[in-house]
């Protein structure tokens, strides 16, 4: 009897250890000098962002940071750099941002 509680008492532990586990995050390794990390959150409509890293710096030349985003599917996307070909008609690089409604808009050109 007393070995059956014991092993019911092991059993329960590691249970218990793995579902705390599940609901554990870990930073991505910094991508550079820069940059800030943003902790989980949820915004005012209810949407959870994950935690991820925000680039403060200087704009590189042919370079745009795109933040982390879910994707039209719903889809975590981490946040990269994208090569950016810039026009000569001085058009202005408008980085990725959500929409009134929520929807993420990737970064693009405005003139």
């Amino acid at each position: 009897m007393f070995r059956q509680l014991k092993m019911l008492f092991i059993i329960c532990v590691f249970a218990l250890a793995f579902l705390f586990a599940s609901f554990s995050y870990a930073k991505s390794p910094k991508p550079g000098p820069n940059f800030i990390w943003v902790k989980p959150h949820t915004t005012q409509d209810g949407t959870f962002i994950k935690g991820h890293w925000k680039h403060v710096g200087p704009a590189k030349k042919g370079k745009a940071w795109v933040s982390g985003h879910y994707d039209a599917d719903g889809n975590w996307v981490a946040g990269h750099w994208k090569n950016v070909r810039v026009p000569k008609s001085g058009a202005v690089w408008v980085p990725g941002h959500r929409g009134p409604k929520g929807r993420w808009i990737p970064g693009h050109w405005r003139r």
